[in-house]
């Protein structure tokens, strides 16, 4: 790829261009996006988006670390979309069926990479996956002929490398990176958790493999705006009674079980359970089902909103407001960026034991870790935290700023400086923190 250059009046030309493509747009996936972007564009990168609701991304970026610079906003084309196709197939020839996805999905995107390039006349050096599912870049190889771009992206998942043989949630196949990270088009790799950097580095035969932090928004908006009206409804719910949150993209491996649990016992009625976020239901059993919804429905102590929250400051303004963050995730060994909005506000967190999480838990005195699934430890430490326990004292908190630090979006800059081999002096000044201390707004 090409160094950046300076003219006589010191500004920077965008002379790299980085594709970045993300077709999946629940949960994580718009922040990171929009973050990933940001920071390409930061470093005097020319950012090319393709993702899954472009109209979302203008407000998002207005929003970003780079939301007030206009010089950076400038060097982000105009977002395309971008879906997944495999479900458009008409016509699934049999033992051909892998080929015609990859074909589908790659080449078509290589395609429409390359008329861009025609139309603009500038070449694009690199395509920057934000994303990487085992279950969807499987069949890469079939259509590296038909893509042709260089690329690198992100290893969302560590799976293999912390639980060799288990296989996806949701997906069910094993994970594959010895399909995908092999390739002689890859250039490099990004993973969120830094125990896979090595054993990544030796399955792509010694390419570059980039430790990312994993940063995430945490803008709390106005008092005054309308964004707070989930939270306000929330504490206006709990009347000062603690409440411990698990919010996002709820799936069964968020612990959705364990909580309901949790809220079920007579001994923690004096603490309010809320939920927040879309539910995904296709790996939970339809009795299952049924118990959670009626539980959700009669408890008195349970509060909910289960549609997905699309404005990232009200789900903000809801975590800032807990007391408890529930992340006591099941089956589970990956990163999670509701650790870096529990050390924003400064909330204390469950998790549970075993991996990634856990790990940094500890290392960072965040919070309580528990044996997976064990729903009498996941009450013991609510009442810990939640003040239940006379015997066990106050929390006293974590190293909510060394974690900060850790998982910064200064980091995140520099992890794609490292990733694109950018001189850290090469790019332009950097934008606001993303992950400051903020104040409290509620305990």
């Amino acid at each position: 790829m090409r160094d950046l250059h300076r003219d006589e009046s010191g500004v920077t030309e965008p002379v790299r261009t980085v594709a970045i493509v993300d077709w999946n747009w629940s949960g994580h996936h718009p922040a990171n996006f929009t973050l990933y972007a940001s920071a390409l564009a930061q470093l005097g990168v020319r950012v090319l988006p393709f993702c899954a609701q472009p109209g979302d991304l203008p407000g998002l970026l207005s929003a970003s670390p780079i939301g007030q610079s206009e010089a950076a906003l400038a060097r982000i084309e105009p977002a395309q979309l971008i879906e997944f196709p495999y479900h458009k197939l008409r016509f699934q020839l049999g033992r051909l069926r892998p080929f015609q996805q990859a074909i589908l999905l790659f080449g078509s995107l290589g395609n429409r990479l390359r008329a861009w390039e025609r139309v603009s006349g500038v070449h694009i050096d690199l395509v920057f996956f934000a994303c990487i599912y085992d279950a969807h870049f499987e069949r890469l190889r079939y259509a590296e002929r038909f893509f042709r771009f260089p690329w690198s992206g992100l290893y969302l998942h560590a799976r293999s490398f912390r639980m060799p043989g288990s296989p996806i949630p949701f997906f069910g196949g094993l994970p594959c990176p010895e399909k995908i990270f092999t390739l002689k088009s890859l250039r490099s790799v990004a993973v969120l958790d830094e125990q896979a950097v090595t054993p990544l580095r030796r399955l792509t035969g010694g390419k570059l493999v980039v430790a990312f932090p994993d940063p995430t928004e945490v803008q709390l908006p106005a008092k005054s705006d309308p964004a707070w009206g989930l939270a306000n409804k929330m504490l206006e719910f709990a009347r000062g009674r603690p409440v411990v949150s698990l919010v996002g993209h709820l799936q069964r491996t968020k612990g959705l079980e364990e909580f309901t649990r949790a809220a079920q016992d007579e001994s923690l009625r004096g603490m309010v359970f809320f939920l927040a976020g879309e539910v995904s239901w296709n790996e939970i059993g339809p009795e299952s089902r049924v118990a959670m919804l009626s539980a959700w429905e009669q408890l008195p102590n349970v509060f909910t909103h289960l549609q997905r929250v699309t404005d990232e400051r009200a789900l903000n303004a809801a975590m800032a407001s807990s007391d408890i963050i529930f992340a006591a995730y099941t089956d589970f060994p990956n990163s999670s960026g509701i650790l870096s909005k529990a050390a924003v506000f400064e909330r204390p967190v469950i998790v549970s034991d075993g991996y990634l999480m856990a790990e940094r838990t500890r290392t960072y005195q965040l919070g309580e870790v528990v044996k997976e699934r064990d729903v009498e430890a996941i009450k013991a430490a609510l009442r810990r935290l939640g003040g239940l326990d006379p015997a066990a004292g106050r929390f006293r908190g974590g190293l909510w700023k060394e974690y900060r630090a850790a998982h910064s979006y200064e980091r995140l800059v520099g992890a794609f400086a490292e990733l694109l081999r950018i001189p850290a002096d090469a790019a332009p000044s950097r934008g606001k923190t993303l992950l400051a201390a903020q104040p409290h707004v509620n305990g």
